[in-house]
């Protein structure tokens, strides 16, 4: 993984502050104490999530977790971007450690197994497979395609 600059932490803070909270929590992690995620009570290494001024906090195990899955995604995104081979669906060793990587963080951020958003698929561990991101209904999605469902614009954006 590469190393974060302060901004683009702050950047990925707000990204699991507003997407990554369940919607329905119980009573403890809406007043503060409890993780909201795991329901842990919250200790000195937690992490206030924002908006601050609702009294919201991670446990440190749930939000590193949490932090690795982005990182490691945004990581092999930019590699796809940035890549000849992964741009012409071609076999890329760099890439193919990215995902790998991203995917050794999917158990730890409880997050669900890879599905190509195109065929609806769960790609296998030989599969070509890229990031894809994109904005639907009034949020940013972070998701998976095969290279060859995905459109070359898909791809890279």
């Amino acid at each position: 993984m590469t190393v974060q600059i302060a901004e683009e932490l702050a950047r990925l803070h707000r990204l699991m502050s507003w997407y990554d909270v369940p919607q329905q929590l119980p009573a403890t992690a809406l007043t503060g104490e409890a993780c909201v995620w795991c329901s842990t009570p919250v200790g000195s290494t937690d992490v206030q999530l924002e908006p601050t001024e609702i009294p919201r906090r991670g446990c440190a195990g749930c939000y590193t977790a949490r932090l690795a899955w982005y990182v490691s995604w945004y990581d092999w995104h930019l590699h796809v971007q940035t890549c000849t081979a992964c741009q012409q669906r071609q076999v890329c060793y760099v890439g193919h450690g990215r995902r790998v990587l991203h995917e050794l963080t999917i158990g730890p951020a409880d997050r669900d197994a890879p599905v190509c958003i195109v065929c609806v698929k769960a790609p296998s561990a030989v599969d070509l497979v890229v990031p894809v991101r994109w904005e639907g209904d009034a949020r940013l999605y972070l998701g998976y395609a095969h290279a060859g469902c995905a459109s070359g614009r898909w791809a890279a954006r």
